[in-house]
């Protein structure tokens, strides 16, 4: 019999400390479209999640319904009521479903929630009842919460960062889905189809970041970690076992990495012990902590870098990483923009400053027209302060292109109006819309071929790597400055669960008993963390 199968993707990730409060019209940028067939339009065939899901549902004969399908690039809490209308799009769905199949994120935060994703969650079991399977995919950098595990049934997370298998983890949450609703089909007739088709265990040892933020290219730590984690998928009756690194720039009580494993529930389908397997990739995120890296170059040695002599041709990609919009961040810092310029470099290219009233000024002048402004630095002038430019506006774009990839292969990307400006020699790609740069075709929009360049400068901090490391020289990662930073100490925190490292002085080696852990079959098990040889208390 065909399995009827309600599909749905809404990702956002949120940096708490970003003012500007995210609305739909903001989604544009990557994807918002509603119902299946604007589905398909619009992501079949790109390498999405969505468009997994879609090429899974065909191989394995399922009728599906999709309400709605949203993915929107990195920033502020997502405004009470735009959330409201995606949660509603999600649940407006009717008929008796067999399985369920979504792509979350898992670091969202709305104005009136912290745990939107465990929100949906929860109201997609209450609706369709315990014996219907959930599968999700996770970013690795998902902050995970107890209401999420205890209403899914198995978690996907990203095995890469930069993060080029969204369609892998769409195509093997599905597979798991078509294993549980047999599951489900055979449990039924045998034993009356009572009680969570699989046990889950949440692991959260007490730090906010873990194996170098999750970076798998180049290799780090996070390679062995996911390794390890393929073995215990691989055992019998283990559904899933996943990895998340968190996402430390929002201020929620669940921050910080996790380990999540599933497990048939039926006693005769799995010998396999969540805990145990979920507590031991645990304490292996724990133990990354000293392969971690928390201190980065500044702008100074950032600009000795540019200008030190070299034999390789090839550009040196400067990662602007703090204002990271992957991040969270604004992406509207000049400063290291202006340092570059100060510096009189040759050849060299920044990508992007998010500014639409200079992209308004510099579509009013025309191209090749010349300009008098203060570019950038709107939205956090205490620590990103506008800087003052002449410049020439050397080409106007609508912002469109589509990705070549690795990340986000075959999407259409919208970076709202673009003005590509030249100010003592270096071109600067000013954006309406704060997206991380990731893809060469950018640059290509706007007659820019980047191979050719000595220096570019990106607001980006990993995912870059998927598409520029080929062509570039060296890849140094900068704190120029912005919310995005990695100095978490400067950070501040008022929700999150203390003590934590880095931000604690934590002893140096916490127990087993020390990593919160979050069981389905018995609800959560509170700790308590050694602080400088003492206890205290969640």
């Amino acid at each position: 019999m065909t399995k009827r199968v309600l599909v749905g993707a809404i990702l956002h990730e949120t940096n708490t400390f970003n003012a500007v409060p995210t609305r739909l019209a903001d989604f544009a940028g990557r994807y918002l479209v509603f119902g299946e067939e604007q589905a398909r339009a619009r992501l079949a065939g790109t390498g999405t999640e969505v468009g997994g899901f879609l090429e899974a549902a065909a191989a394995h004969g399922w009728e599906i319904v999709l309400p709605v399908a949203a993915a929107c690039g990195p920033s502020g809490p997502l405004a009470a009521a735009d959330w409201a209308a995606l949660r509603q799009a999600m649940l407006s769905a009717t008929g008796r479903f067999d399985g369920v199949l979504l792509a979350l994120h898992g670091a969202m935060v709305s104005e009136d929630c912290l745990d939107p994703e465990g929100e949906l969650l929860a109201a997609l079991r209450a609706r369709h009842g315990e014996r219907v399977p959930i599968a999700a995919t996770l970013d690795m950098h998902a902050n995970v919460s107890a209401r999420m595990v205890a209403a899914a049934d198995a978690f996907f997370p990203y095995r890469t960062y930069p993060h080029v298998d969204h369609f892998d983890c769409a195509v093997e949450a599905a597979g798991a889905l078509a294993l549980l609703m047999q599951e489900a089909d055979r449990d039924w007739a045998d034993r009356g189809g009572t009680g969570r088709l699989t046990r889950t265990v949440l692991a959260r040892p007490p730090m906010i970041d873990a194996a170098d933020h999750g970076r798998t290219g180049p290799p780090g730590p996070m390679n062995a970690l996911l390794g390890h984690a393929a073995a215990l998928a691989a055992r019998p009756g283990v559904v899933s076992a996943g990895l998340t690194i968190g996402f430390p720039w929002a201020d929620v009580p669940d921050v910080g990495p996790a380990a999540l494993v599933s497990v048939l529930a039926a006693p005769s389908s799995s010998t396999a012990d969540p805990r145990a397997l979920a507590l031991d990739l645990g304490r292996r995120l724990w133990e990354s902590r000293a392969e971690t890296q928390l201190d980065f170059a500044d702008i100074e040695t950032a600009i000795a870098a540019a200008r030190a002599p070299g034999a390789d041709p090839r550009p040196l990609v400067l990662a602007d990483f703090a204002d990271n919009p992957a991040g969270g961040a604004y992406g509207d810092s000049p400063n290291l923009l202006r340092a570059m310029l100060e510096a009189g470099l040759e050849n060299a290219a920044f990508a992007t400053i998010c500014d639409p009233a200079a992209v308004a000024l510099a579509g009013e002048a025309g191209e090749g027209a010349m300009l008098e402004l203060a570019l950038g630095g709107r939205l956090a002038p205490e620590i990103t302060p506008p800087l003052a430019l002449r410049a020439r506006v050397l080409r106007l774009h609508p912002g469109t292109f589509r990705c070549e990839g690795p990340v986000l292969r075959g999407l259409d990307v919208d970076m709202g109006p673009m003005a590509l400006l030249e100010a003592a020699g270096l071109r600067i790609v000013v954006a309406s819309r704060a997206l991380a740069v990731t893809d060469l075709n950018l640059f290509r929009a706007l007659g820019i071929e980047p191979a050719t360049l000595s220096v570019i400068g990106l607001k980006s901090r990993n995912h870059l790597r998927a598409a520029f490391a080929p062509i570039s020289r060296d890849i140094l990662l900068v704190d120029a400055g912005g919310i995005a930073t990695m100095r978490l100490s400067q950070i501040p925190y008022s929700r999150i669960r203390r003590p934590l490292w880095p931000l604690d002085p934590l002893a140096e080696t916490p127990n087993l008993e020390h990593i919160h852990v979050f069981d389905t079959a018995s609800g959560p098990e509170e700790r308590s963390l050694p602080v400088d040889g003492h206890a205290q208390g969640r």
